[in-house]
């Protein structure tokens, strides 16, 4: 949770808060390190969570509609290759596990071939 506060302020957040019961937003980085470090952090002391994010990473051939091509290589960063769930349209509703497993699968195989040539 600190290395996220670190990392919300460096990308330009006005304030950080970390998912945490105890937690709430904070106008510095420093607060929030201060905060999290006094956090209860023993096994179910706080919820836990997680989400399935999906979309945000558009793929398709165009750099002007898509992030990415259709191999997951990022358009303007050529050693960039996206193979993950925001490579989906938006939410699918749904548990997404084995669809974005069967497409990173796929990508990656197919990164792995070209990488070997």
């Amino acid at each position: 949770m600190k290395l996220m506060a670190v990392l919300n302020d460096k990308s330009g957040a006005t304030a950080v808060m970390p998912v945490h019961d105890e937690g709430e937003g904070y106008a510095s980085v420093g607060s929030a390190r201060a905060a999290i470090g006094a956090f209860d952090l023993r096994p179910r002391a706080t919820t836990i969570v997680s989400a399935h994010v999906m979309g945000g990473c558009a793929l398709g051939p165009d750099p002007h509609r898509a992030v990415v091509d259709e191999t997951g290589r990022h358009h303007y960063l050529v050693n960039l290759h996206v193979l993950d769930g925001s490579l989906f349209p938006t939410s699918v509703g749904a548990n997404p596990q084995l669809s974005i497993y069967a497409l990173t699968a796929r990508l990656a195989t197919s990164l792995a071939q070209r990488l070997r040539t």
